[in-house]
């Protein structure tokens, strides 16, 4: 397969409000389409995918917000992969259709991806930017959010463990200098 999936990679492009999020992807995968109705393409023929998606977490303040990822065939092909990696069918995808001179975006795979994809749920994050878009997003299956998650609580344990230190540290010097003046 030419695209690599890359399991909790930052991509852009999906809006919702920052921080991580459980999403369902919907019905409805298809090519963009242009103001005339017709499928976008870019200057150089590349085609645009959108992914309806939805926040699935009761929990979460957001639930049942739509989201909106587009994917562009002309560089966006480790972000598909990533997606349905995190979906749990880009091994089945790989075995199925080998070989480096099949991409993601085949007709074949699309077709599947179609009808396979939707009622999928993974992780993404977002963070926004002051006009309201994502600017920078991550996508993650729950095995990974999982592994992300406690690598932050364990940075977040170290960083207290350095700032104990330096107090300590501070303390130790004032005191050996007759005072905290």
């Amino acid at each position: 397969m030419k695209e690599q999936a890359h399991d909790g990679k930052t991509f852009t492009g999906i809006q919702v409000p920052d921080g991580w999020h459980e999403i369902e992807v919907q019905d409805g995968i298809n090519y963009i389409a242009d103001k005339g109705g017709n499928i976008y393409q870019d200057k150089e023929g590349y085609k645009g995918w959108k992914i309806p998606m939805k926040v699935k977490n009761d929990d979460d303040p957001a639930n049942g917000g739509t989201v909106g990822c587009s994917v562009f065939e002309a560089n966006g092909g480790d972000l598909m992969a990533t997606i349905l990696d995190a979906a749990g069918l880009w091994k089945t995808i790989c075995e199925k259709f080998p070989g480096d001179d099949v991409t993601v975006f085949d007709k074949k795979i699309m077709d599947g991806v179609k009808t396979r994809l939707p009622g999928k749920t993974f992780m993404i994050e977002s963070r926004l930017d002051k006009a309201g878009f994502a600017k920078v997003i991550s996508v993650a299956s729950y095995a990974k959010y999982k592994e992300l998650i406690a690598e932050k609580k364990d940075e977040k344990k170290d960083d207290k463990k350095d700032g104990k230190k330096e107090t300590s540290n501070k303390e130790t010097k004032a005191t050996e200098t007759g005072g905290d003046w």
